[in-house]
């Protein structure tokens, strides 16, 4: 089966946060809860700043994804398709998939009286019905751009070489902790949208040892496992900060 994802071209992304509201409104979100947002940015310094703008998913979907390994009750899982899917009426409120994702991703909804997880499943039942997620059918510049992740892969390299240089070469989320449905490429820094440089292997092995724990004697040990994988990310989000600013002050 064809695995699929959706390419996000922050070059052509023109702020008009269509996909904003289609997103919220195909999944009725609680007020305040976006599992896709358009943000605002600016590059350079005055008088030549620029301002930019990005839609980012409240999901990466990687293709191994520790919120997934790490989650006790099974309530989040890996579709064949790509997307990583999230069961509400399975969910305890635990959080172990708040600490375990690289990327921040699921939103608790301190509203909810069951304390349950937000977040992007890149529209799982429109896909099941042969249908675009609901962000990608309403982009009207083609920022987002929906299909088989190979595909998608092949257009990324393409736009960046035809980009004569405008853009970073790379592309965020072909490898990164073992490759992600969601694919960025960009004319800025990734860093400077909230994405973090992170490696190549999968965090599974540590969020994986979550998933043998079945009482709550060694609950703690799970939350240090979890407590140290976020402190792993922060660090170097930290160092890749502390970096830039060294440099800047040459």
């Amino acid at each position: 089966m064809a695995k699929y994802g959706m390419l996000t071209d922050v070059g052509k992304c023109i702020g008009c946060h269509a996909c904003t509201t289609a997103c919220k409104v195909k999944n009725d979100t609680p007020e305040g809860v976006f599992w896709t947002r358009v943000s605002t940015y600016e590059q350079g310094t005055f008088p030549d700043a620029r301002p930019y703008t990005a839609p980012l998913s409240r999901c990466m979907h990687c293709e191994y994804p520790a919120c997934v390994s790490a989650c006790p009750v099974g309530a989040l899982g890996k579709a064949e398709e790509g997307a990583v899917t999230y069961d509400a009426s399975r969910c305890v409120g635990c959080r172990y998939c708040m600490a375990a994702c690289p990327f921040h991703t699921p939103q608790l909804d301190w509203d909810s009286v069951l304390s349950s997880i937000q977040k992007c499943q890149l529209c799982a039942d429109r896909l099941a019905a042969d249908l675009e997620p609901a962000c990608a059918s309403v982009c009207p510049t083609g920022a987002l751009q929906f299909g088989e992740r190979a595909s998608l892969l092949a257009e990324a390299r393409e736009r960046i070489q035809a980009s004569d240089g405008q853009y970073v070469n790379h592309i965020y989320g072909q490898n990164e902790v073992g490759g992600t449905s969601v694919l960025y490429i960009s004319p800025v820094e990734f860093e400077s949208l909230g994405l973090s440089p992170l490696g190549s292997e999968p965090l599974t092995e540590l969020s994986e040892k979550v998933a043998v724990i079945g009482t709550p004697t060694i609950a703690g040990v799970a939350a240090a496992v979890l407590g140290g994988l976020y402190l792993f990310t922060k660090r170097r989000e930290r160092g890749k900060a502390a970096s830039t600013a060294a440099e800047d002050s040459k």
